[in-house]
Order: structure tokens, then sequence, then C-alpha cells
């Protein structure tokens, strides 16, 4: 099945690690125009660089990427992203809520400052980029919200409370967008990735990762790749009837 974005202004957050990275390279080489975002000026460059020494690129090639560092932590980032889309190529017709922080603490220690800070990012930050986004998409009759979501939003996880409320947060936010835009053309899903060979599980040790997979049917951890398939397939039009929904990708992992 070959998907094609063609035409189609992206805005990834959190663009520059595992999972991002791989959405944006799908999105580029499926032909859409893609706004890479993340903290750091380098590691945007890099993402940019990497994905067009991998591709056969020309100059209009060269001319759908480009990325623009923010914090969202910062409290009018969501507002500046969206603006800059707009500003640069007068619309946006797919956003894709990847950022998020990932720290963990056990409820007896976590305070105010720490659960704030994790809805703030991983909540209220895609709330704000998408409420942006859909008055322009909107006006267009065409849309596409992905919201990277975790398996720990379905089921918990110990020491991840705050985190784990935020994701089930965030795909609360995913089935609302749906019900009140669908008439609209605009879907809103999210995609709820369990273990994925990203930098950040490489920091586990060897023996609990083994451990881990002893729960998942397919014995092993996801590549960001297959996370990046799923968010292709999300963004096109032959998921046109497909709102609402959260889709894990976990391997058959269970608990």
């Amino acid at each position: 099945m070959n998907i094609r974005l063609d035409g189609r202004i992206a805005l990834i957050t959190g663009a520059t690690g595992g999972i991002g990275s791989a959405i944006v390279n799908e999105f580029f080489q499926s032909g859409a125009t893609v706004i890479v975002t993340g903290r750091n000026s380098e590691k945007i460059d890099n993402t940019i660089d990497t994905i067009l020494k991998n591709t056969d690129a020309d100059i209009s090639d060269i001319s759908r990427i480009n990325g623009i560092k923010m914090d969202l932590s910062e409290p009018d980032s969501a507002k500046q992203l969206i603006q800059y889309a707009i500003s640069k190529y007068n619309k946006i017709d797919i956003l894709v809520n990847n950022a998020a922080t990932t720290d963990g603490q056990p409820i007896s220690c976590s305070d105010e400052k720490f659960v704030t800070n994790m809805m703030f990012i991983n909540y209220q930050q895609p709330y704000q980029l998408t409420r942006n986004a859909l008055s322009y998409m909107r006006k267009a009759r065409y849309g596409r919200i992905i919201n990277i979501t975790s398996l720990t939003g379905q089921y918990g996880d110990a020491g991840m409370s705050a985190y784990g409320a935020s994701k089930a947060a965030l795909h609360a936010l995913t089935q609302s967008v749906a019900a009140e835009y669908g008439r609209y053309n605009i879907t809103a899903n999210s995609i709820a990735p369990g273990f994925v060979e990203t930098k950040a599980i490489k920091k586990v040790r060897e023996e609990y990762k083994e451990k881990m997979k002893t729960n998942i049917p397919n014995q092993r951890f996801a590549n960001p790749a297959e996370i990046a398939d799923l968010a292709t397939f999300l963004a096109s039009e032959r998921a046109a009837y497909i709102n609402g929904q959260q889709i894990a990708i976990n391997g058959g992992l269970y608990r």
C-alpha cells in the first residue's frame, strides 16, 4: 500500500528523539512538508541533515523540511509554533503531539511542581497546540491530529502515576476532538507504544529488558520506524474513517 502525503504540511513536536525523528523521516519520504521542532538547535539540524543524506533529494525536496527551536516548557510556545507554521505555509494539515517528559516519581515522593510540570508539557501544551491548529484545519475542512500516548496511560505503572495520568488525559483530548471535529473532515487518533528501541530504553539494564520481553509475545521491542509507519497511515487519506481511536503498538504485551 503506497501511502502519500504530498502537499500536506506537518508539524511534529519532540521531533529529534527516536520516535519523533522516525516520524519526520516517514512523513518526508511520503511527500509531506515537515516542520521539525525541538529544544536543541544542533539536534534539529542533525535530524534534518541525516534525513537529507539518506534521501536522493533535489532542491525542491530540501525545501520540504525545516526546523524551529522551541521549548514547550515556555508558556507561549504552543501558540508560537502554530503561528510559525501558518506564517510560513499558510496552513497546517497534520499535527503530531510527540514531545513529552517521561520522568517518574513514586506518589509518596512526588511534589506539586513535578506533577504540574508533567501535566503542562504532556497534556496542556498538546491541548493548546491542538486548539490553535484546529481553527485553521476547520477552515480548510481537513486535518489530522496524532497524539503519541503510552502503554502507561492505559495501565499505569509503579512510579509513573503522573506520567500515566498525563497520557490518559491526552487520549481523552483525542476522543473529544474526534467527537467535535469529525464533521469537518478532521480526525484525531492516539498511538500508544509499548517498549521502543530508543536511547531511553538503552539505559535500562539488560537483565531487566530481557525480563520485560518475556511478557511480549513478539519477544522484542518495537523499532521507531514501526511507530512512524502507523503515524503515516493515520495522517493519510487512507485513514479518513479512523477517528477517536487509541492504537497500541506493543507486540501483544500482556500485564
